[in-house]
């Protein structure tokens, strides 16, 4: 997105807001901060903010009105696995030849050595920047000297012409913060939504009215302290969604005596803007040299859905990601010629080659999991970091991502399973679910005769599906046979000494795997007794779910499904004295199934585990059920088979 372009009204005084002051001063370090070797209030804490201080504020002159950014920071390391709090990443938007760029940059450590604070100063060589897609850059840098005890401090200042990306602030990180503390002065001019989110209740905000010559301006003042540690938790979509922080978007500008000036506009005028992008809308109309390699791709195909599938095989086998997540294409000749590209330049050129074979396309904008999600009632297009493309073919919706080489045709990346898209479309416009029917599904079959020695000899069979076969063959292909099969073994005590893969590049069936195989120590002998427990693969020994109460909604991404059957031959001479109990257990709505079941027929047994996770999403008041059916799921596969001689 370009620097907003503002009207401004003639004869207007240079207007800036005053700054305000940080509550420590850079470089006057407490001797009692230097000594802290744990955090009182969280004793488990690698690392603890003492200070992050930011304020933002506008400057207006008659010819243009721009942004400034001031940040201090004071980090405390308290063990080695804080050390990575030395290194630090400045978001820098750019459009064209116009950019954000930082002034002021400084960065020191401090150690105490023989009783004194030693300090070490960055030098230039310690800052890089890189590109991060088509609109941000990424300014990096390494705070030197940094070890377990240090202090880290650095400040900084952006100088922008975004208006619109008037910074957000957060007040929670992984690490706790001892002091946040931002200003965000408005002048009465621009008008901002402002919006908090996040579990953290922010007990200490004020609005002042400053006077600023002939005008006001609001200075928006937050302080939080003592701000607990956000705690990942298993199964959330980016932590964006829920840490706590206040986030801007400019509505609209209002100068004295004249008329409004929109600036976040509507999903609709978005819709209208991007269809007449070159680098979106335009993209996929334009490029007509991609006409003369459609016709090639598509000659003899006759149905419109294997046309689909043609292009899209082309494109997936034929271009490579570059794992740049972006909805603006660069040219696209450039694109084919590299044979690489962002996400964008991707799906857009499938766009594009679908458009000239007569298929009827439309692009979804949406926001990967890692990204957060979309709030639907702030119509600002940075919330949104990716695209894919909508097919239809018969009037069915056809999703399609070219950038994994391993998925087919209307199956959606993992990462891009996250509530809504936004379809941009001449006349479909609108927001569309990026719910899935496929799932993450793995069936095991486990044919094996169990030694007198506790040993186990026989088969195993894996048939995959879903995204569970894509994680397989990307790592099949990507790591090569040999190595894949020591993954395999690796902390297992297995001898493998035959394998069979097949339909590994078949994307359109599920891929088979089986192993011929020697397990040991899997049982227990003790005297005339053997344990056993049937799942030598794929048991669920710990519950994931480890909070009594979890502050987050459980989103899983699909469904899932796990089958494990496994018959066991007995050793002569042998007989069952203990097996476990066959059960079922569901959740509300058959939400989650489990069943389990256990057969004896003469010498031998079988046994059969299915656990199916049937909805992506279980809010928090779901949650103590969900964490519940898991345990029982734990213990049940825990139990173990006793065998005794006869």
């Amino acid at each position: 997105m370009k620097p907003l372009a503002i009207s401004l009204f003639a004869g207007l005084i240079t207007f800036t807001a005053a700054a305000q002051k940080s509550p420590v001063k850079y470089g006057e370090i407490p001797m009692e901060d230097m000594q802290m070797t744990s955090y009182a209030l969280d004793s488990s804490a690698s690392a603890v903010v003492l200070v992050d201080y930011g304020e933002a504020y506008v400057t207006v002159n008659t010819v243009s009105a721009s942004l400034k950014f001031e940040r201090h920071v004071r980090i405390k390391i308290l063990k080695k696995e804080g050390l990575s709090w030395a290194d630090a990443t400045i978001p820098l938007h750019f459009s064209g030849s116009a950019e954000e760029k930082v002034s002021g940059l400084k960065a020191t450590s401090y150690n105490l050595e023989n009783g004194k604070i030693v300090e070490t100063k960055m030098s230039k060589d310690g800052v890089f920047k890189e590109k991060f897609n088509n609109y941000m850059n990424l300014q990096k840098f390494t705070v030197p000297g940094v070890k377990e005890g240090s202090i880290v401090e650095y400040s900084y200042t952006v100088n922008s012409d975004f208006i619109q990306y008037f910074p957000n602030w957060q007040f929670q990180y992984t690490v706790p913060v001892q002091h946040s503390e931002y200003w965000a002065m408005i002048p009465e001019f621009f008008f901002f939504e402002k919006y908090m989110q996040g579990y953290v209740q922010v007990t200490d905000y004020e609005v002042k009215h400053k006077s600023m010559g002939q005008f006001q301006t609001e200075a928006h003042h937050w302080t939080l302290k003592n701000v607990p540690a956000f705690k990942e938790e298993p199964y959330m979509t980016s932590e964006t969604d829920y840490i706590s922080r206040v986030n801007f978007a400019l509505s609209h500008v209002k100068w004295p005596n004249q008329p409004v000036q929109e600036i976040m506009g509507s999903w609709t005028k978005l819709n209208e803007n991007l269809l007449e992008s070159e680098s979106f809308g335009r993209t996929i109309t334009g490029n007509g040299f991609l006409k003369k390699q459609v016709e090639e791709i598509t000659a003899g195909i006759t149905e419109p859905l294997k046309k689909v599938t043609a292009i899209h095989d082309y494109v997936r086998k034929n271009l490579e990601w570059d794992g740049t997540k972006d909805y603006y294409a660069d040219p696209l000749k450039k694109v084919f010629e590299k044979k690489k590209g962002t996400a964008a330049d991707i799906n857009l050129a499938l766009a594009s080659m679908l458009e000239k074979a007569g298929i009827d396309v439309d692009m979804v904008l949406l926001s990967t999991r890692d990204h957060g999600f979309v709030r639907q009632s702030y119509p600002i297009a940075r919330q949104f970091n990716y695209v894919v493309c909508l097919a239809f073919v018969d009037g069915k919706p056809i999703y399609l991502d070219a950038t994994e080489k391993y998925l087919p045709v209307n199956v959606l990346p993992e990462r891009c399973l996250n509530g809504q898209g936004l379809a941009i479309s001449k006349k479909r416009h609108g927001w569309v679910d990026l719910l899935t029917k496929t799932k993450s599904k793995t069936t095991i079959s486990a044919d094996l005769t169990l030694k007198e020695d506790g040993a186990l000899q026989g088969k195993l069979n894996f048939t995959r599906d879903g995204y569970d076969v894509l994680r397989m063959r990307k790592d099949y292909v990507a790591k090569g046979e040999e190595t894949y099969l020591k993954e395999v073994t690796k902390s297992r005590p297995w001898q493998i000494e035959k394998s069979e893969f097949k339909d590994v590049a078949d994307l359109n069936v599920t891929a088979k795997e089986s192993h011929e195989l020697s397990i040991q120590e899997h049982a227990t002998v003790a005297g005339d007794v053997i344990y056993i427990n049937p799942f030598v693969i794929t048991q669920l020994e710990a519950n994931p779910f480890k909070i009594e109460k979890r502050e987050y909604p459980v989103d899983f991404g699909s469904a899932i499904e796990k089958v494990y059957m496994c018959k066991l031959t007995l050793p002569e001479g042998y007989a069952v004295d203990e097996l476990p109990q066959s059960r079922l257990m569901m959740l509300p709505g058959n939400a989650a199934k489990y069943a389990f079941n256990v057969t004896q027929n003469g010498n031998s047994i079988v046994v059969t585990s299915s656990m199916q996770i049937n909805k992506n999403l279980f809010t928090q008041e779901e949650y103590p059920n969900l964490r519940e059916f898991y345990t029982q799921v734990v213990a049940k596969q825990a139990e173990q088979i006793v065998l005794k001689k006869k």
